[in-house]
């Protein structure tokens, strides 16, 4: 077969990524062949197709494209060590359309060639979300990412319907960024990939030239595009990373190892392993990262010192920020040492793995910025739902005398010492339930239940001298949002906690206690009763409760006062970490259709 029955033999869909050049000035020959040669650095024997800028003309627009297609042999992902002739043959390719200002790129089974993309632009978050956007569109799916700080709340959702701007509540929405959504208009479905500046078009696959011809089009309809307000406007405000540079400081890292989890699973990811150079050269020696990640997946905290962001952190002592121009990225020569091996048997250092798979979200000293998915986003909302937020927050003197959480046991203990935490909460909510069980230890749904007719509350207690404790917050705060489904769980699974309500309750620390986890109430049996038939109730209603001893309502509000009006105080960015927790909280129980409040200090 020729090059040119070869070139006409090849069928892939409209589906490509696009980049922004600095200019209009085609990418050189060289480059292209350079690039051909990094990527295809596993290939066998010779290529299968090679073609550097070769001109085409769509409908009177010049364009070159270069394509490159190659065969690579690859061990399969359920062997340990090489075995001869255990290999399975891939076929790779990749297609650049090089057209004014812009690349094209598609692709398969292509790795290395992040280096060669560094030097061009993604196309805008607001560009690309509103391309295909108008008053007639119907907007079938989103797959959203959660901007809150919180290592308990849901990360990552996708939503589907026939046009969720009929039924998708805008409650919450400013809190979330869109990763990908599908579009329809007149019958023509589009997704977008926002994150990697992915546009594919739902239809038959087509030939080189009528891609070409399609990515003409879609290059022009970027460049005429003018970014105006639509449904899309109610998620998280893009800003401009690069203008806003020189005054951001970050003060926190989350970080999402998701993706890393999930090529694992689904074997693009066959092994990893320490790197060790020696003087017989390099060892590889497996590891299990895993259990280091699983330390690593909260809030840590980033300390500014000589010019740069350290991050606090179980991963690596040398791990760092690094603000460059065009984006945010993770540092270390630590973990440049730990290798990931791909399916495809090449092989990324871990660090840049985390880079390109944006996995960390990022907060500053500017209250309502965060960064993630390589972009800068604002919260519109959250500065002015400040004094909403404060709603949530109910004083309680007896909370200023609190001394521990649980306080001091004995085996003939019968109830929890007085200024204790579990002390308070019994005193200050039993007449409010028909029962009231202490869930604490063990599987704990929290650490009081209350339960009604018709309602069910969660008690969850954190107990701390400081004034403003993030990390304590975010611990109470990630206990709520991890038991938000057990509000109204299966019947079953109340029925698995009978035995366990039915016992006393046991301290880690002295043992045994006589103090009845059935803290109010007739007995366990008729609280399960009561619990199972609250959720059936039409009526139901789900409650959280945080009870805490280190932050008084007077001085968060001063605080948060403080921060709106730019005023300098100590506690700035533990406050600022906390804003976003309750953010997070309350955005969070909107969705579960679940109440909250926070009893503290006056």
């Amino acid at each position: 077969m020729t090059e040119k029955e070869k070139l006409k033999n090849i069928l892939i869909n409209e589906n490509a990524y696009f980049f922004q050049k600095k200019s209009n000035r085609p990418i050189s020959s060289g480059r292209i062949a350079a690039l051909f040669v990094t990527m295809s650095s596993v290939k066998i024997g010779k290529y299968l197709l090679k073609k550097v800028n070769e001109e085409y003309k769509s409908n009177g627009s010049a364009l070159t494209y270069s394509i490159c297609v190659f065969k690579y042999h690859t061990p399969p992902t359920f062997i340990e060590k090489f075995v001869a002739n255990w290999v399975e043959t891939k076929i790779a390719y990749l297609l650049i359309i090089d057209y004014k200002d812009y690349l094209v790129i598609s692709r398969k089974n292509v790795s290395k060639i992040q280096d060669f993309l560094k030097d061009f632009k993604q196309l805008p978050y607001e560009t690309l979300s509103t391309l295909f956007v108008d008053d007639d569109t119907n907007f079938e799916k989103f797959s959203l990412k959660n901007l809150n700080v919180s290592d308990k709340a849901i990360r990552e959702k996708s939503i589907e319907a026939i046009d969720l701007k009929e039924n998708f509540s805008a409650l919450g929405a400013n809190n979330y960024i869109v990763n990908s959504l599908r579009v329809s208009n007149n019958n023509e479905k589009i997704s977008m990939m926002l994150n990697s500046s992915r546009i594919n078009k739902f239809g038959k696959k087509t030939g080189i030239e009528a891609f070409c011809n399609w990515s003409v089009l879609m290059v022009d309809k970027i460049k005429a595009h003018v970014v105006e307000e639509s449904f899309l406007s109610i998620f998280a405000e893009p800003q401009d990373y690069t203008a806003m540079r020189a005054t951001l400081v970050p003060i926190s890292v989350l970080f999402n190892f998701g993706d890393i989890y999930n090529d694992f699973e689904a074997g693009r990811i066959t092994a990893i392993f320490l790197r060790i150079e020696t003087d017989k050269g390099p060892v590889d020696r497996p590891i299990d990262l895993f259990r280091t990640f699983s330390k690593a997946e909260r809030l840590s905290e980033v300390i500014a010192t000589a010019g740069k962001y350290e991050i606090l952190n179980s991963i690596a002592s040398d791990l760092e920020l690094k603000l460059n121009e065009a984006s945010i990225t993770l540092r270390s020569q630590k973990l440049r040492k730990i290798i990931l091996r791909k399916d495809n048997g090449n092989e990324v250092q871990i660090v840049d793995y985390l880079n390109n798979h944006h996995a960390f979200i990022v907060n500053f000293d500017s209250i309502d910025l965060v960064y993630s998915n390589r972009k800068l986003f604002r919260d519109s909302k959250l500065l002015g739902s400040i004094s909403q937020f404060m709603k949530i927050f109910k004083p309680f003197a007896g909370l200023n005398t609190i001394t521990s959480e649980k306080g001091t046991f004995t085996a003939t203990s019968t109830q929890f010492t007085t200024g204790s935490q579990f002390r308070f909460v019994e005193d200050t909510v039993v007449p409010n339930h028909e029962f009231l069980i202490c869930d604490d230890l063990g599987r704990e749904w929290a650490d009081h239940i209350g339960i009604d007719s018709e309602r069910v509350v969660f008690y969850h207690s954190k107990h701390k001298t400081s004034r403003s404790s993030a990390s304590a917050f975010q611990d109470i705060v990630g206990q709520a949002l991890k038991n938000l489904g057990n509000l109204s769980p299966q019947s079953y699974r109340i029925d698995e906690k009978t035995i366990f309500w039915k016992s006393d309750y046991v301290s880690k620390e002295n043992g045994a206690t006589q103090i009845s986890r059935l803290r109010h109430g007739t007995s366990v049996d008729d609280a399960v009763a009561t619990f199972k038939n609250a959720i059936n109730s039409p009526y139901f209603k789900k409650e959280i409760v945080l009870v805490v001893s280190f932050i008084s309502k007077a001085q968060l509000e001063g605080w948060l006062e403080d921060l709106q009006n730019g005023v300098a105080f100590g506690e700035r960015n533990e406050v600022i970490q906390i804003l976003w927790f309750i953010s997070s909280l309350i955005s969070n129980c909107i969705e579960a259709n679940a109440e909250v409040s926070i009893y503290c200090k006056p």
